[in-house]
């Protein structure tokens, strides 16, 4: 099922793809029958999944109930996210039995506001009042898994599960990387206030949380321009590595704008800079966790055939590191009976 669902495709469309009733399709998916030989080469070339594949352990499934941001998905699209999901959490697995990674270091803030909560993980990770480098790495050092989307375009902007004791964040690597740091914080607050918890309520707090925590309330005052035009904030919103939307919201949320004020700018900039706005582009914000494992010692050749996927599917799901330029050269695998490496994750 998670193969089917993971190419996006309900049961009737892969039983007229592989030429078997859907019946069929659903005995094969619940165990009740093993398909033939034949079958299976089908299905291996309907899915684009080796044959290996489907011989496997069933990969560990995601707890739906914990999703966040899904409510306006299809039905189709809410089965991909969860089936690529699966497919990050047994890429952790893999990754967990070869190298040591930081413990989870999430603090559980839900007696907090949103900017109590902000202001407390920001005293517990250390960050002081300064502007967040990189979310991402952030995010890492302190135990979360962090993987990204695809697939979805702009029907999803991230969602966050806690799979047992470790927790997930998977991002929309088609936004902005100003967007993709405000998703980041925005499921970290999910993962310490929202863990037992779901609604629209909370989708207000996770924004205000996220705010909080890329823009701490002195500093960020402190810093802010005398002159509030577009102009300025376009300037200032760098610093602080948010969108000018999201500046101009922080400041309308702490009252230094007014509802006249924040409702015209708001207007200005989406009429001026409907796709990017202007400025210096930030870089992407990569895992480093997942470009060290592949610079000692591990190829995603190797980790696509242990977990019996494409390597297409892998680098969806790495931030398309195996596209990139990765610190170090080696190409062997993991010897055995090592002790697994420990990844030294760089403030």
């Amino acid at each position: 099922m998670l193969a089917r669902q993971r190419r996006g495709l309900y049961a009737q469309e892969l039983a007229a793809r592989v030429s078997v009733n859907v019946k069929t399709v659903g005995r094969w998916e619940r165990g009740e029958k093993a398909p033939e030989e034949k079958n299976v080469l089908a299905l291996s070339a309907a899915l684009d999944f080796p044959p290996d594949y489907f011989f496997g352990d069933a990969p560990e499934r995601l707890a739906a109930e914990k999703f966040r941001a899904l409510a306006r998905l299809t039905q189709r699209d809410q089965h991909l996210a969860r089936a690529a999901g699966a497919q990050a959490v047994a890429l952790d697995r893999w990754i967990g039995q070869r190298f040591t990674r930081p413990e989870p270091n999430v603090p559980d803030l839900r007696d907090c506001t949103p900017e109590e909560a902000a202001e407390k993980l920001r005293a517990v990770w250390g960050l002081g009042n300064k502007p967040l480098p990189n979310v991402v790495h952030l995010l890492e050092r302190n135990g979360v898994r962090v993987f990204s989307l695809v697939h979805l375009g702009d029907e999803i902007d991230a969602f966050s599960v806690w799979q047992g004791a470790v927790p997930f964040v998977f991002l929309n690597t088609v936004k902005s990387t100003e967007r993709g740091r405000m998703d980041a914080c925005h499921e970290l607050c999910h993962l310490t206030m929202h863990a037992h918890t779901n609604g629209v309520a909370e989708e207000r707090d996770a924004q205000t949380f996220a705010g909080s925590l890329l823009m701490p309330t002195v500093p960020f005052l402190a810093s802010r321009p005398a002159r509030l035009s577009l102009g300025a904030i376009i300037e200032a919103k760098h610093e602080w590595g948010v969108s000018a939307l999201a500046y101009a919201h922080r400041l309308h949320a702490l009252r230094h704008m007014t509802d006249w004020q924040y409702r015209s700018l708001c207007i200005e900039i989406k009429s001026k800079f409907p796709r990017a706005e202007p400025g210096p582009e930030r870089p992407r914000e990569y895992s480093q966790v997942l470009a060290k494992v592949l610079a000692n010692g591990a190829t995603r050749k190797d980790m696509a055939r242990d977990l019996r996927i494409r390597m297409q599917d892998f680098d969806e799901m790495t931030f398309g590191l195996a596209l990139t330029p990765i610190l170090g050269g080696a190409t062997s695998p993991v010897p055995a009976r090592t002790p697994p490496p420990n990844l030294r994750l760089v403030p």
